[in-house]
């Protein structure tokens, strides 16, 4: 009897319920669109939600797809977005907060992908194990539930061990038991283990790293019982090609450096130039997400080996510091953003008491001065919220812009080799096809459009506005340094006679 032949992607999924945590985040949303656009045969794609802001899972759902990323499938299909189905629950809270109707509406879920996670690196020790960590775990008991269960993804991140620089697609030693660490969270009190953090995560960069570094050894400690995936991207950037070239919902990455410098609010830094940044475009990732749940969910249920992918690009098709600055600069004037406040430019320190002195004269200071003037024209002052929010950003990432990492990629690199012919165009995973200098133009376009939420039309005058700040910056820089060396040579002068 000779075996099933394989089925595409899109027959896979045809008529499969699908499970989603995280999908209101950056990657959860393209991962909905694009199982949506890519597979409108898709069952019902049920999404966990919690309740934020007043607002239901019914209502955030709502707010989800009316974000210009589904403008696609909204044109083509808009009968699918029917299929998507919010679900109020919460990953860390146990049993994910679900109630019993959800739980009888979910029966029948056959691929899980589980996304859910604070990326933020300053959380408290207790609120990052709950979630990352605790959710993780409680999401593989729900799962384990599901009687027709083909794959879980849990998306994971490749610097969930960033002490190995050379970082394999295999599971590491733990910094700590992840059953000790959730018992810690639920038990103690907060303060006392916020005090005791740096100890219990062995001195990790932040507790975001340590947390899905735990989230991974659960995903080991229950492999032989699901049907499980860990994929690890790197850092995930805005979308080259699909649906959107450039879309991005955030400033993390590279993109708040280059809009930081754009606007001029970010005129000081200190990081090391010649380090590369990995990226991959969210796009991507995305695909390859959909195509390691494929081949989980065709291949024997008695999977020995736990598959791990690391999405991360070649060094070839990274980007260092130095680029995004010089390059970036370029790029920025060519289409600047409206909300431009002062010409590019600044210094970069070569150490962190350098960069305190070039924060406050280049960045404190000047903030002062304008918060002042927006509190006098009555309005509500931003400006020094704002530049503490970008000083805290650079302290916590120093590790990361310190270091370089080694990515090997073997099993991600293969996802492209397993796909069937049928598949290569929707789902392919090569990345950066036209160069680093159009992605990252691409990339600053998508922040002018969708995160400040300008037209393209304005871009000339805006050119206009970054041109005259360039000016009165170069008349400024001049007329203090001709001041400056009015002055020296005034006391020469005194000093010779």
């Amino acid at each position: 009897m000779q075996p099933e032949p394989l089925k595409s992607i899109p027959e896979t999924f045809a008529g499969v319920d699908v499970f989603i945590t995280g999908g209101s985040g950056f990657m959860g949303k393209v991962l909905i669109e694009k199982l949506l656009r890519s597979c409108p045969d898709i069952g019902k794609v049920f999404v966990l939600l919690r309740e934020k802001k007043g607002k239901s899972s019914g209502e955030r759902v709502q707010d989800l797809v009316g974000v210009p990323l589904f403008d696609k499938i909204r044109e083509t299909c808009p009968d699918v977005i029917q299929k998507l189905i919010p679900i109020a629950g919460d990953c860390s809270l146990l049993k994910l907060g679900l109630h019993e109707d959800s739980l009888e509406q979910m029966k029948n879920v056959q691929i899980v992908f589980h996304a859910a996670a604070s990326v933020r690196f300053d959380d408290p020790l207790c609120k990052a194990i709950l979630l990352n960590t605790r959710g993780t775990r409680e999401v593989f008991r729900w799962a384990k539930t599901l009687k027709n269960l083909r794959a879980l993804v849990h998306i994971s991140t490749t610097y969930c061990n960033p002490e190995i620089f050379e970082v394999e697609e295999c599971i590491y030693p733990a910094k700590m038991d992840w059953q000790k660490a959730i018992e810690i969270a639920e038990q103690m009190d907060p303060e006392v283990v916020e005090t005791l953090s740096q100890k219990l995560t062995s001195f990790s960069p932040n507790t975001y790293t340590f947390t899905k570094g735990l989230a991974e050894q659960i995903c080991y400690d229950f492999h032989q019982e699901l049907p499980l995936v860990i994929f690890r991207p790197s850092i995930v950037t805005n979308a080259e090609k699909e649906p959107l070239p450039g879309w991005i919902d955030n400033f993390n990455g590279p993109i708040g450096l280059l809009v930081g410098m754009g606007t001029g609010v970010m005129r000081s830094g200190c990081i090391k130039l010649d380090n590369h940044i990995n990226c991959i475009p969210v796009d991507v990732s995305i695909k390859a997400i959909i195509i390691a749940a494929w081949k989980r969910a065709n291949s024997s249920s008695a999977q020995p080996i736990l598959p791990i992918y690391n999405s991360a690009a070649d060094v070839c098709k990274t980007a260092t510091y130095n680029f995004l600055v010089t390059d970036g600069e370029e790029l920025y004037y060519k289409t600047p953003t409206s909300q431009v406040l002062w010409a590019p430019g600044g210094v970069n320190a070569i150490c962190l008491e350098v960069y305190y002195v070039a924060f406050f004269f280049l960045q404190f200071l000047p903030s002062l001065v304008l918060d002042a003037l927006i509190k006098l024209s009555g309005h509500k002052p931003m400006s020094l919220r704002l530049q503490r929010r970008i000083f805290d950003a650079t302290i916590s990432l120093k590790y990361f812009t310190d270091n370089e990492w080694v990515f090997k990629t073997a099993n991600f690199r293969g996802l492209q080799l397993a796909l069937l012919d049928q598949d290569r165009e929707t789902f392919d995973i090569n990345y950066i096809t036209k160069g680093l200098v159009s992605y990252y133009a691409d990339s600053i376009m998508g922040a002018r459009r969708y995160l400040f939420k300008e037209k393209d039309d304005t871009i000339p005058a805006a050119r206009k506005k970054i041109m005259r700040f360039m000016w009165i910056n170069r008349v400024i820089k001049y007329t203090l340094f001709f001041f400056l060396g009015y002055l020296l040579f005034c006391k020469i002068s005194v000093a010779l006679s």
